[in-house]
């Protein structure tokens, strides 16, 4: 125990003294190892030190060299924007220089446009002769008129002239500010650093000076000539504005002065001063500017009135050819003026007409125009009537003939007054013998108005032999004119009555009633027609006078004024164009109408076929002309039309499928031609004739008389049966029979020699006879044949029948009637006997 407790101290000292000598070896090393770390961070504090100070010279080092490589680059970047927008501007200078020269070498005919300046000048100096410069002592109010219209007319030219002076002036300049302010971009001028660039640069450089010094003098030249040309028009323009605005002053003042100034109207001038040649020279030319301009200028409303007069003679043509087709001779058409002279009647009507369309002609146009229609309405009166009022119309048709020649003199001398009173006492000769025998004036228009012409001529005499020459020529003129005016317009009414009497001749004519002589119109007409006639014919007086253009010169001037609804622009002038179109084209789409009808068109067995349908296809081609042309005379731009149709297209789609498919199917009719006008055709349960194809509808003839209208798209919908179409030949048959017992051989023979006789039935292909039962009754036969033509169905076999019965019975050939045996039982009883019944029908 001891030994143990001893063994334990010992052990405890021992393990104690182990203890601190571990102790102590811990924190010699732990204090080692704090002064080892404490150097090692010393240590690594100066290297951290000394790394540091190289990272930031490395840092300041690449600092500055990133910033000089940014520089360089900037530089760089710079140079080549500096250097693109260079070569952009070299090439926008170029692209301007080859502009200069295109204008410069498509040229400008300086020469030409400088002879035209001069010679509007010269007409200018020309036009004022006699008013201006008072080279003649009386200013009639003819000269002031032709002058007027020869000063506007110059005057719209030469602001033509300045405009398109104008526009080349402005294309020259505008292409040499382009060029110069393209030369004043500043980086026009920067070099290039790179010595490429840099060559490239001068070579530019020297291309560019040489080109712009080279265009700048052309353009230069050019540019001062167009000025020059733009003086020397705006010099002219300002003369042309000066002399209408004093030629106006002068033709009021002579307006005012009409029943005060008088003039020595019978004494001769100084023959240095005039001669009368000089006057009559100076009028031919002046009216012949006047004409010359005006027919330039509306050349399209005079080639329309000349298709019109033709397309009318035309019409006339065919209508009277078609009465001689029917059976007309030419003295039972002698009263109707559009069948007895076409050409003359078309061109009175047209004539007379269509001047209200012209706009504003000068008087010697109508002049002419009035003398044309005089010249036809003496063809037609003397085709017409032979009677009184004959002899009078050839003494005014000579007066108008010296009353022509008359006016057309615009300076007066001596000579023109003793002309005018010549022409005075005609006048008042005609008047006072038509006087004399009123009683054999049917028309009592013809006198009133002949009557008035002689006391204006009377009124005439009266101021020129007191010294108002303006006055007095103005009165003779209206004097003869209103005379002229009144019978053609007169006779333009009746013609145009006649076209419709006509057109219902035509529809109710019949081929087989004997044809009678046609009377005329009568010339009985209502009140409303007759203030009509003075209106139209006031208004033909007056129009070509000072005092009525002062009055419809604004009222044309607001209708042609352009008005503004939203972004719509349009014009009066511009609506009324487009109905009027519209309304022409659709008066000959009618007329052609009327000539596609059943009773119009020439009735011949060989006619075209297709004549019909290439009538439809010209209706539908004017009517869709007259649009096209109506939209563009109003002015309307192609887009706006697209949004028309488009919005068409939306109703079509949703409520007029119908009609549509009606137009489409006339359209595949007139051009694949299933059918033909005088075709027989069968479709659904109507059968007939075709009478005319329509737009829209056909109409078909039945056999009762009846006019079907039916729907161009069920002609196509339904089964269509087409008699005609290949031909106008038809097979028919007849069949009957014959007794038990009959000679067979000799009934085929007979019933060919039948066939053979009659005139309508063809031997090509040949007639066939065939026996084809026996029947309860009979041998039943079948004969069948070819007729020359679908109308005479009904009548050959009527023939045939008729001839088929009298052979027969001639040849004792019999055509039974069917037996039957009847047997009636009543009860128990059994009646039997044999009955033998009528014959049944």
């Amino acid at each position: 125990m001891l030994n143990f407790t001893f063994q334990h101290t010992n052990t405890s000292k021992k393990n104690k003294s182990n203890s601190c000598k571990s102790i102590f070896v811990f924190w010699a090393l732990l204090t080692f190892l704090t002064v080892a770390s404490q150097n090692q961070k010393n240590e690594l504090d100066s290297i951290a030190k000394q790394l540091g100070i190289k990272d930031k010279v490395t840092h300041v080092l690449l600092e500055s060299k990133a910033e000089n490589d940014k520089k360089a680059r900037q530089e760089k970047y710079i140079n080549y924007q500096k250097v693109q927008k260079q070569n952009k501007i070299f090439n926008l200078i170029e692209f301007e220089i080859q502009n200069a020269k295109f204008l410069l070498n498509k040229g400008f005919d300086y020469k030409d446009i400088t002879e035209e300046i001069y010679q509007l000048k010269d007409w200018e100096e020309f036009a004022v002769k006699g008013i201006a410069k008072k080279n003649f002592r009386a200013l009639t109010d003819r000269n002031l008129s032709s002058t007027s219209i020869l000063l506007d007319e110059l005057l719209k030219r030469s602001n033509n002239r300045l405009k398109k002076i104008s526009i080349e002036n402005q294309q020259l300049s505008r292409t040499q500010e382009k060029i110069d302010s393209l030369v004043a971009e500043k980086n026009l001028y920067y070099v290039p650093t790179d010595s490429v660039a840099r060559e490239i640069y001068r070579i530019q450089s020297e291309k560019m000076n040489t080109n712009i010094n080279l265009i700048s003098e052309r353009l230069k030249n050019a540019v001062d000539s167009i000025e020059t040309l733009e003086i020397m028009g705006d010099q002219l323009k300002y003369k042309i504005e000066s002399d209408i605005i004093e030629n106006d002053r002068l033709r009021r003042l002579e307006l005012d002065q009409v029943l005060i100034k008088k003039v020595p109207v019978f004494d001769y001038p100084d023959i240095k001063k005039i001669m009368i040649g000089d006057s009559l020279s100076f009028s031919i030319k002046t009216n012949y500017l006047v004409l010359y301009f005006y027919l330039i200028n509306n050349r399209n409303s005079i080639i329309i009135m000349l298709i019109l007069i033709i397309g009318t003679a035309v019409y006339f043509k065919l209508q009277k050819r078609k009465f001689l087709d029917f059976g007309y001779k030419k003295d039972m058409i002698i009263d109707l003026n559009i069948l007895n002279s076409p050409i003359a009647a078309a061109l009175l009507v047209i004539l007379n007409l269509y001047q209200f369309v012209l706009p504003m002609p000068p008087l010697i146009f109508s002049i002419i125009i009035w003398t044309i229609s005089t010249i036809s309405l003496t063809i037609m009166m003397w085709h017409s009537i032979r009677t009184f009022v004959w002899r009078i119309w050839i003494a005014i048709f000579l007066l108008n003939l010296i009353a022509f020649f008359d006016i057309i003199i615009l300076i007066h001398f001596a000579g023109e007054s003793f002309l005018i009173l010549a022409i005075n006492s005609l006048g008042i000769a005609i008047g006072v013998y038509s006087f004399i025998n009123r009683a054999q004036f049917q028309r009592k228009i013809y006198l009133w108005y002949i009557i008035a012409g002689a006391i204006l001529q009377i009124f005439s005499f009266y101021y020129l032999v007191n010294g108002h020459y303006n006055l007095g020529k103005f009165l003779m003129t209206k004097a003869v004119y209103i005379i002229i005016v009144v019978f053609s317009l007169y006779y333009t009414i009746i013609v145009i009555k006649e076209i419709n009497l006509v057109s219902k001749i035509l529809e109710t004519i019949d081929e087989d009633k004997p044809k009678k002589p046609i009377n005329g119109i009568p010339h009985q007409f209502s009140n409303g027609l007759y203030l009509i006639l003075f209106v139209s014919c006031f208004l033909l007086m007056t129009r070509n006078t000072f005092t009525f253009q002062n009055i419809i010169d604004p009222f044309r001037n607001s209708i042609s004024e352009p008005r503004s609804i939203g972004n719509i622009t349009f014009t009066f002038e511009n609506i009324v164009t487009f109905i009027l179109v519209i309304l022409l084209s659709s008066f000959i789409s009618k007329v052609v109408s009327f000539l596609a009808s059943d009773n119009q068109i020439i009735k011949s067995k060989n006619k075209n076929k297709s004549f019909g349908s290439w009538l439809f296809l010209s209706r539908i081609t004017i009517v869709t002309l007259g649009v096209l042309v109506a939209f563009a005379s109003a002015g309307i731009p192609l887009d706006k039309i697209t949004l028309i149709i488009s919005a068409l297209g939306v109703g079509i789609g949703f409520g007029m499928q119908s009609l549509v498919n009606n137009l489409i199917s006339g359209l595949i009719i007139a051009f694949e031609k299933p059918v033909n006008l005088d075709d027989i055709i069968e479709v659904g349960t109507q059968s007939g004739k075709m009478k005319s194809i329509g737009i829209r509808s056909s109409v078909v003839t039945t056999y009762d008389g009846a006019d079907v209208v039916i729907p161009n798209g069920d002609l196509l919908n339904q089964n269509l049966t087409n008699w005609t179409l290949g031909s106008s030949h038809r097979r028919s048959e007849i069949r009957f029979g014959v007794a038990y017992g009959t000679d067979l051989e000799l009934t085929k023979k007979l019933l060919f020699e039948i066939l053979e006789k009659n005139k309508n039935v063809l031997m090509k292909p040949m007639p066939v006879i065939w026996f084809t039962k026996f029947g309860d009754s009979s041998i039943d036969l079948v004969m069948k044949y070819w007729i020359k033509h679908f109308d005479y169905d009904f009548d050959v076999k009527s023939e045939l029948i008729m001839a088929i019965d009298k052979t027969l019975k001639q040849n004792n050939i019999v055509i039974p009637f069917s037996q039957h045996d009847i047997h009636l039982i009543k009860d128990d009883l059994e009646f039997k006997s044999n009955i033998k019944p009528k014959k049944e029908t």
